[in-house]
């Protein structure tokens, strides 16, 4: 099963980080934006939605003021 990038505890997060075997377009492959997000390149990393990369997204109620979001969620 999937594991979406807003479902990584900060723990995961950092033990995937510090293990140093990603690369953005490799964590963003392996954990992607939850279906829901429609921005581009959300778990890039740089220029990705910072929400999400701050693990502030937790669902999708968060997301719904995004311009974003998908439309049938709003």
């Amino acid at each position: 099963m999937i594991k979406y990038f807003h479902e990584l505890t900060e723990a995961e997060f950092k033990a995937i980080v510090e293990s140093k075997q990603y690369t953005w377009k490799q964590l963003a492959k392996d954990y992607p934006q939850p279906e829901w997000c429609q921005y581009p390149d959300a778990t890039s990393g740089v220029m990705g939605c910072w929400s999400l990369m701050s693990h502030m997204v937790t669902g999708k109620e968060y997301c719904k003021g995004c311009e974003y979001c998908l439309k049938e969620l709003k």
